[in-house]
């Protein structure tokens, strides 16, 4: 038999079937390469024409590192307290903040979540996109993106609106072209930076520090654990899995985000447990805006000057003047005083006042606190009105403006203005008479007690004086933005009756304690854009002066009234609202509108200015709420709050000023007669010179009402010595007990006899009622001074008297002789007319009838 293992000799024909399988196997193998090359090349230039097909009108990758998104902006308080978001409308909150803030568990749970081989991947998932492309193909329609967190960045960031949204092919594929280029030209770190910053969370928030605020209420470098990997799931769905509206739905897509972190090697799974039993603290959902009338008064500065897109889409950084513990209080103590009153004092709402309003400007006019009303959110009193920026009659604050301007026309604090009844025609056939607030006159003012006790009758003859149109021109300059049509006013306007605002009023406060220098009220301290490039900041300029060249002196006067105590007090009384603690000085000045509608005070110390208005919203009249014990109570309480432990810093007058003594009465400078001497500041150069009260001695007779005559008996004679006053004054000081020396003489001694003539003129023949004849009539008696003697036919006539003789001092002996030749018959009166040294003239008549005169006895005596 033949051995198992022996072999068979090889054949020829067994080698040629060997080398013919041989030659098969490799022309098999070498068309398969070939068909592999000709494939590659095939697929190569496929995809190149596909490539070249998609990208040609790609948008530039570039674009990811040069674009700037929409940030949400703040308005902060001074001091860094948020007051206000500026988001977006359109398109919601948006933060930016560097990849190097984000915690890493975010970075990490996103990855997982997201794009877990985004580390590695070029910016596509190949396997990712078979997936979705076996998916779509089962279902017959686009169901699955397999997007990587490059591909989701490059759809947001990349491609319109339009391109974003369609669900076709060719959308993926420059999608994932424009994956790979972003991933060739950047890190995987600046993608996922942002990525992070871009993504939507739901709840209008764009970006993880949004969405940190939006849910959380802090910043994203604050979130825990639990918080970042619960925002980390949301942007799969984020509206479905908003946790303030879905929380088991956000809570079930963070146990997903949980467990592939577990998968993905990034967490235990007993770290994940802990961190999904974290418990959550969810941001209030209510929208509270910190001072809010301030807040829009911001918004509307800052609408005027960027516009809406850089406000809204620009990332705004804005630094406010806003001090958040004085707005607070400023709201608080106008609240308390409306809604519950102070100590001795009940509520204002009690008599009809609903709402209040507060300005308080520093120095340089920086607005820490506006309250514009003491509650925006009660539609009861229109509380989202901002009433320090509402026109309302500022009644009788507006003075000082109306004295300010008569000041800088070269009147003087001593300038006397007269408090009498008063009448102007008011045009329409009435007349305009205005009157005082305790509806008395008091005579001659002196413009500071003019001011100070706010008397209305003294401000009106003031803006008569000064023009209305220059009060309205000056009001302007010092910061008033209405009471734009002069003409439409009239003097009432002295008295309030144009409508101002709150803080213009306080503008020009602050002015007057800025010695006249206008500096408008600043809101906004600093303006940087996204980039942190500085767009605005406040300068430090110490404004325009509104009072002319004399303005710091002007002002100072302004505010040395103001502040005088002593001056208010005949109208006010001891300890009234404007007086403040320990002596404090204050320059302060209350307005009361028609009605009681309105009630003001507006004033300031050294350290600040603060403007109070209450009233209604609805314009309907309070209860006898004036400024002073209306708006009065609600300033008097934030100046002794505001000043609690500052020291008392005192007005420091400039120099070109003169303090002179001056007679209180007249206002001019005080002689050695003056009854009532005061000191008084004026600007240099309009003091008064010369005094006008003096002293008189003079003769007076019997009860002093009447002057001393040469014809007075000596006995009947006494001296008496007067304060006298100008004439202008003299019916003033009598009604004040202050005795003028007389004015008329006393009449002669026996006129009050009722004996005619009084022995001054006096014709003692021919006596009344007789008759006499003759050619010649002698007439005899008495003249004390210069006379002329006068006759006229008929009983006591009123016309044809002829002068018979002339002549002075005759005691006792012939005035005069009567020709009566020439006379016919009747009655005839004489009359005697005596003027006295002192230039008095006496008359005497006596009536007589005259006989026929005979020829013979003419003749016959003329022998």
């Amino acid at each position: 038999m033949r051995s198992r293992n022996s072999t068979t000799p090889e054949t020829p024909v067994h080698r040629g079937r060997r080398a013919g399988c041989l030659r098969f196997l490799w022309r098999l193998a070498l068309a398969f390469v070939k068909l592999t090359i000709v494939g590659v090349i095939l697929a190569a230039t496929a995809i190149i024409i596909v490539y070249r097909h998609y990208s040609r009108d790609l948008p530039d990758p570039a674009q990811i590192g040069r674009r700037r998104p929409v940030e949400t902006g703040y308005i902060y308080a001074r001091d860094g307290t948020v007051l206000y978001e500026l988001v977006d409308p359109l398109s919601g909150r948006r933060t930016v903040v560097p990849f190097e803030r984000i915690p890493r568990v975010l970075i990490d749970a996103t990855v997982a979540v997201e794009d877990a081989g985004f580390w590695e991947n070029p910016g596509i998932d190949l396997r990712g996109i078979l997936r979705a492309l076996i998916l779509n193909y089962q279902a017959g329609d686009v169901v699955s993106g397999g997007s990587t967190i490059t591909q989701q960045l490059v759809r947001n960031v990349l491609l319109s609106p339009e391109e974003r949204n369609a669900l076709s092919l060719d959308r993926k594929l420059r999608e994932a072209i424009l994956a790979i280029e972003v991933s060739r030209r950047y890190s995987k770190e600046q993608i996922l930076g942002i990525y992070l910053n871009e993504v939507y969370y739901g709840n209008r928030a764009y970006g993880v520090e949004a969405a940190a605020q939006a849910y959380f209420g802090k910043h994203v470098w604050e979130l825990s654990p639990g918080e970042a990997t619960l925002l980390a799931g949301l942007p799969q769905s984020p509206t479905t899995l908003n946790p303030l509206r879905n929380l088991e739905g956000a809570k079930q897509r963070q146990r997903t985000t949980l467990d592939l972190m577990v998968k993905h090697g990034y967490l235990t799974e007993t770290q994940a447990q802990a961190i999904f039993d974290e418990p959550l603290r969810f941001a209030s959902a209510e929208t509270v805006i910190n001072a809010p009338h301030f807040v829009f008064y911001v918004l509307q500065l800052l609408e005027e000057r960027y516009g809406p897109d850089a406000l809204y889409r620009g990332g705004l950084r804005v630094i406010t003047t806003l001090d958040p513990m004085w707005q607070a209080e400023a709201e608080r103590i106008a609240r308390q005083w409306i809604r519950e009153g102070g100590p001795g004092y009940a509520p204002l709402r009690e008599r009809g006042a609903t709402n209040a309003g507060v300005v308080m400007l520093t120095p340089d006019a920086q607005i820490i606190a506006m309250v514009g009303s003491i509650d925006y959110n009660d539609p009861t009193i229109d509380g989202q009105v901002n009433v320090t920026l509402a026109p309302r009659q500022p009644g009788s604050a507006l003075k000082p403006i109306v004295y300010a301007a008569a000041l800088q026309r070269g009147w003087t604090p001593a300038t006397i203005i007269w408090d009498t009844p008063v009448t102007y025609p008011a045009g329409d056939g009435t007349v305009y008479a205005p009157r005082n607030y305790d509806n008395a006159f008091h005579g001659p003012q002196r413009l500071r007690m003019a001011l100070a006790n706010s008397l209305n009758i003294p401000a009106v003859r003031t803006l008569e004086y000064v023009g209305i149109e220059e009060f309205v021109s000056l009001a302007h300059r010092m910061g008033i933005t209405t009471l734009n049509d002069p003409q439409r006013y009239g003097l009432p306007l002295a008295l309030g009756a144009g409508e101002v605002r709150l803080l213009d009023l306080t503008a020009v406060y602050n002015t007057f304690r800025n010695g006249g220098r206008y500096r408008p009220p600043v809101a906004i301290l600093k303006v940087t854009n996204a980039r942190g490039e500085t767009l605005e900041i406040a300068g430090n300029n110490p404004g325009r002066q509104t009072l002319g060249d004399q303005g710091e002196q002007i002002a100072y006067l302004i505010t040395d009234i103001l502040s005088d105590n002593a001056a208010r007090r005949s109208m006010f009384g001891r300890n009234n609202v404007m007086e403040l603690s320990n002596g404090r000085p204050a320059a302060v000045k209350t307005g009361t509108s028609n009605e009681w509608r309105d009630s003001w005070t507006v004033g300031y110390t050294p350290d600040i200015t603060v403007g109070v208005w209450v009233g209604n919203n609805d314009n309907s009249p309070m209860q006898e709420v004036a400024g002073s014990n209306g708006a009065g109570v609600i300033w008097r309480a934030i100046m002794e709050r505001y000043h609690e432990g500052r020291p008392i810093l005192t007005f420091e007058p400039p120099d070109g000023l003169r303090e002179v003594i001056i007679c209180a009465d007249t206002g001019a400078l005080a002689g050695d007669h003056c009854p009532r001497r005061i000191k008084e500041r004026f600007v240099a150069g309009t003091e008064p010179r010369t005094s006008d009260v003096t002293l008189l001695t003079v003769g007076v007779s019997d009860d002093g009402k009447c002057l001393a005559a040469s014809y007075t008996p000596p006995e009947r004679v006494r001296q008496v010595t007067f304060v006298v006053y100008p004439p202008a004054f003299r019916a003033w000081a009598e009604a004040n007990g202050i005795p003028q020396p007389p004015q008329q003489y006393c009449p002669p001694p026996e006129a009050s006899t009722g004996r005619e003539g009084g022995g001054v003129a006096q014709i003692t023949q021919p006596i009344t009622n007789t008759t006499i004849g003759g050619p010649l009539v002698y007439v005899r008696g008495a003249a004390l001074g210069v006379y002329a003697l006068d006759v006229a036919p008929g009983r006591d006539p009123d016309a044809g008297w002829r002068t018979i003789a002339r002549g002075e001092a005759i005691r006792d002996g012939i005035l005069g002789i009567w020709q009566t030749g020439e006379y016919a018959a009747g009655e005839y009166t004489l009359r005697l007319r005596v003027t006295t040294g002192e230039g008095i003239l006496i008359e005497q008549r006596v009536w007589v009838r005259l006989e026929p005169v005979r020829v013979d006895n003419v003749a016959g005596s003329n022998e």
